[in-house]
């Protein structure tokens, strides 16, 4: 069984780069393989723990090197995230009712349950087809000027059009945000979404939704956003949309001259299609982390 127990320890480590450690459902959901069922799986955790591959402490498994005061820590994470919701649903009934958003999803820290006082809350917004960048111009504007660009709880991160819902990148860091994200509104969009993206089971072939706490999905409409629309009839809105497009993708290589134009397209994607900014090239850095944790643990796949 020493191939399983890699791959139990390739699915802690990803985990471990937050000090996370996982259940032994979780470990189930996220590992690599599914030649085995879950009651296996949980003898062979208990195997590996009785033989020192990992550790095991109040129902959670964690590396080697690791105290089982990150169990504790957790908790506490766990604590604070049931708080943090109550602020996301908030934001988010201000997000919906701007132009063209058609769905409101939260990523990061929160869509898995945790968060620090640190944590700002992620969110992915799926927006109308050619009509992103108008969305995201509007609600980068209302961040700046009624919340003084304040991210903390109102971190855009992410946009999408309806009808482009399929990344073209993958690797196990998007596979990770995609099998953790939840929606918080338009439920019927959210399903869309996953669907789009059923590649995560090449990393996760026993994926499979689990209630994380968060608060119920909103799918009603809003009159306020359809009054908000209703001035675009009237204007170019596409090549609004394209100007809008072409402006922001000049802002990014103004600011980040540091990074070739093929680094920085793939930190911060601009396309008529997709918006996502991952500043500090983080995603590079995490699967970067994540590679030179698998050699010192000599479990490279």
């Amino acid at each position: 069984m020493k191939p399983l127990q890699d791959d139990i320890v390739r699915t802690l480590l990803y985990y471990d780069i937050w000090h996370h450690p996982l259940t032994a459902r979780e470990v189930f959901r996220f590992l690599h393989v599914n030649s085995i069922s879950f009651a296996d799986l949980e003898r062979e955790l208990h195997a590996g723990r009785d033989h020192g591959t990992f550790h095991e402490h109040q129902g959670y498994f964690f590396v080697n090197g690791k105290s089982p005061a990150i169990v504790a820590q957790r908790n506490a994470k766990e604590r604070h995230a049931r708080w943090l919701w109550h602020v996301a649903r908030l934001a988010m009934h201000i997000i919906r009712r701007f132009p063209f958003v058609r769905a409101v999803f939260v990523s990061g820290d929160l869509s898995k349950n945790v968060a620090t006082r640190k944590s700002d809350i992620d969110f992915f917004i799926l927006t109308e087809p050619d009509r992103l960048w108008i969305a995201r111009t509007l609600l980068i504007l209302f961040k700046k000027t009624f919340l003084l660009n304040r991210k903390k709880y109102f971190c855009l991160n992410s946009f999408a059009t309806t009808d482009h819902l399929t990344l073209d990148e993958r690797n196990i860091f998007l596979a990770t945000e995609i099998a953790t994200l939840t929606p918080l509104s338009n439920s019927a969009l959210f399903t869309r979404y996953r669907r789009a993206n059923a590649w995560i089971r090449e990393y996760f072939p026993n994926f499979a939704d689990e209630n994380t706490g968060a608060p119920p999905v909103c799918n009603r409409g809003s009159l306020i956003q359809k009054l908000l629309e209703y001035p675009f009839r009237f204007i170019p809105a596409g090549r609004l949309d394209s100007y809008l497009l072409a402006m922001m993708e000049r802002t990014w290589a103004r600011r980040y001259p540091e990074f070739d134009e093929e680094t920085r397209n793939r930190i911060f994607r601009c396309t008529k299609n997709e918006s996502r900014a991952y500043a500090g090239n983080f995603q590079d850095k995490i699967l970067a982390v994540y590679a030179q944790r698998l050699r010192e643990f000599g479990v490279e796949s």
